[in-house]
């Protein structure tokens, strides 16, 4: 009697979360100036378009994460949205005017990504640019990371087909700073993510092999079935990031009396960056068998 009171207990808190969350987030708003313990929430498995409503979806095993941080700047885009709209009102080089400690000419290094374990799964790696070093230790650039719930370290997946379980990833950013010359009420950082179902390349068209969190298709990641929306919606405009907010404190930072109501800024990783670094690489993951999550085909 008591297992099942437990059980239902867990089942009725996993459901209030997909309600609350129908897509992969970010789980909390960023204060600038403050390092941010934050994490993925990790919402329902994959069923096709990032939609488990109609059927049972399929349990998570893997997950891969893309930070738009990279080094070179072109492996980002940057864009100056209307601060009441959201309507993009121009592209910009790099943070370089409105983010404290960012270099012209250098892609946005100072976000402070720093990976956490334990996280959702025990077999974790972390992305790094060795050629990059940032802090004030000069370590290697952490560009995101991608784990999974093989060998040698087995554990359970995020449970859908028998119950539905929410998750978190962890990560932690920060502190991240406006310039007081800024116009920038907000930074909203679009990360790149996916959650895996299955792997392997006999399950390469499966349309429920993966949920891909990213605002379009790539040349890699190709396939509108594994996508937020359907085709339709994708060629109609629709676009869904996980999307991390960092507010300005406009109480100790005021906008000068210039900007008006100012602006809200949005940076996402490039094409070529996603399709060079969100995929898991074959051979890398620390597992007995190499092991192939889609769309990698290659060692």
């Amino acid at each position: 009697m008591n297992k099942l009171v437990l059980f239902s207990a867990i089942t009725l808190a996993s459901v209030a979360a997909q309600s609350a969350f129908a897509h992969t987030g970010i789980r909390d708003v960023v204060t600038e100036g403050k390092v941010s313990y934050n994490a993925f929430n990790l919402s329902h498995g994959c069923n096709g378009n990032g939609d488990s409503a109609s059927e049972t979806s399929k349990n998570i095993i893997a997950i891969s994460a893309l930070f738009p941080n990279a080094a070179d700047p072109t492996m980002a885009v940057v864009t100056k949205l209307n601060s009441s709209t959201g309507a993009v009102e121009g592209t910009l080089a790099d943070l370089s005017n409105d983010i404290e400690g960012v270099t012209s000419g250098v892609g946005f290094v100072n976000l402070g990504l720093n990976t956490v374990q334990p996280n959702v799964f025990p077999n974790f790696v972390p992305r790094i640019d060795s050629k990059t070093l940032v802090g004030a230790h000069s370590t290697p650039l952490k560009r995101g990371f991608f784990a999974h719930n093989g060998k040698p370290y087995e554990s359970a997946p995020i449970w859908q087909e028998v119950t539905s379980s929410g998750a978190f990833a962890p990560f932690s950013v920060g502190p991240i700073s406006f310039k007081a010359t800024s116009c920038a009420t907000a930074l909203k950082v679009r990360i790149a993510e996916v959650n895996y179902c299955n792997k392997g390349i006999r399950n390469y068209k499966d349309p429920a092999r993966a949920d891909v969190w990213i605002g379009h298709m790539t040349t890699k990641f190709n396939d509108s079935l594994v996508m937020p929306y359907s085709q339709a919606d994708l060629d109609a405009g629709k676009a869904y990031w996980p999307t991390m907010t960092v507010n300005r404190d406009l109480t100790a930072k005021p906008l000068p009396e210039s900007c008006g109501t100012g602006y809200t800024l949005a940076i996402e990783p490039a094409d070529a960056d996603i399709d060079a670094n969100l995929p898991i690489p074959v051979g890398q993951m620390p597992d007995a068998l190499p092991a192939y999550y889609w769309p990698t085909t290659k060692k």
